[in-house]
């Protein structure tokens, strides 16, 4: 009889044992699963992000100087619907004078406090969450956009008449926005341009 009680007591320790090492492996398991759903949770966000972001063209028009050349362009912009904030001084501006049938100056623009030869300007025209910075667009914001072709590093991309420009508007997350301006075939002196 002593026999068999020391037998039960082996099994009871083998049994424990069991439990002990499905515990933890049920522990890692837990673990495990718990550190894939907040990948995955950053990896939707992330695609989320840059399927739904981005910005929306609502009026363009620009400025003539005393030689009957834009020099100056404005481009009114919002964000598209659903768009999560974007912040400008993270946003770059691809500018590109195509002059006859090819492509002539191109020169990549980044947020400043003014239009310069590598900075674009950008000016809040309707702030719908104040409590945000200056430069990060929310839903229902509005911003003129100014960029100076004069200035635009060193070279000069002014538009004569009937000249070509495109814009891409890339933010850091979200869907590049493309703009293609043609001026006018006739163009007056310091004069507005609706383009």
């Amino acid at each position: 009889m002593e026999e068999e009680g020391e037998m039960g007591v082996g099994t009871l320790l083998i049994f424990i044992a069991m439990i002990i090492v499905a515990a933890v492996a049920a522990g890692v398991l837990v673990q495990t699963a718990y550190k894939l759903q907040q990948q995955a949770e950053a990896t939707g966000d992330e695609a989320v992000q840059d399927v739904a972001a981005g910005f929306k063209i609502l009026a363009i028009w620009g400025s003539t100087n005393a030689t009957s050349v834009i020099d100056t362009v404005y481009i009114k912009i919002a964000l598209i619907a659903g768009s999560p904030g974007i912040n400008l001084e993270n946003t770059l501006i691809e500018v590109t004078q195509t002059i006859g049938g090819g492509t002539g100056s191109e020169v990549t623009l980044v947020y400043g406090e003014a239009a310069s030869d590598t900075e674009f300007n950008a000016t809040e025209l309707r702030d719908m969450d104040p409590s945000t910075s200056a430069v990060m667009m929310t839903a229902g914001d509005v911003f003129q956009v100014k960029i100076d072709l004069t200035t635009a590093s060193g070279i000069t991309m002014e538009l004569d008449p009937q000249e070509r420009l495109t814009l891409l508007f890339m933010p850091k997350h979200g869907v590049p926005t493309y703009l293609e301006i043609t001026a006018p075939a006739t163009l007056e002196a310091s004069s507005v341009v609706v383009l």
